[in-house]
């Protein structure tokens, strides 16, 4: 039996299943990072080589395929209009973002200011999570992981949801 998982808004092309695994991975003295070939595969398949990078409000840093990051923050400015202090949020969150240029050997360079408010130090976790590559510090990420097998219980109902939107051929 095969499984196929929902596309979000028809942003990937067909048979593309978006960004998953997680991998730790160490910075250069230059700041630099490598991104897992898998994910760069994808990018590339998908995207191009066009992504942005924004601090997200839970210290972590994501990187957005381009066309991604463009359908989210006109959402958001959308919805950001009706309210002063939503503006002023989607405002930060807009500024925080960065060209990401991924060179030759799948490298790319991670802005200090980033790195330190992510408390991103000489390695970190970079993390799948379907339209989005996640960069986690490396404590923060083990925490949250080793959190998650004990909230699977108390979360059978959000798994069976998830499980209902796979559709079996």
């Amino acid at each position: 039996m095969t499984y196929n998982v929902l596309k979000c808004h028809n942003m990937y092309k067909e048979g593309q299943v978006g960004f998953s695994g997680n991998y730790l991975n160490k910075f250069d003295e230059a700041g630099r990072l490598s991104l897992p070939a898998k994910m760069r595969e994808e990018l590339r398949a998908g995207f191009g080589n066009d992504a942005l990078m924004a601090y997200s409000i839970n210290g972590i840093v994501k990187i957005y395929p381009k066309s991604v990051y463009d359908v989210n923050m006109k959402n958001m400015h959308e919805a950001a209009k009706q309210n002063a202090n939503a503006y002023k949020i989607f405002r930060i969150l807009s500024s925080s973002a960065f060209a990401v240029e991924i060179n030759s050997s799948g490298r790319m360079n991670i802005p200090a200011q980033i790195r330190q408010s992510a408390d991103l130090k000489e390695e970190c976790y970079v993390i799948g999570s379907y339209d989005v590559i996640e960069l986690w510090n490396k404590e923060k990420w083990e925490k949250e992981s080793a959190s998650f097998d004990l909230a699977l219980e108390d979360n059978a109902a959000v798994l069976s949801g998830f499980m209902d939107m796979i559709v079996s051929e």
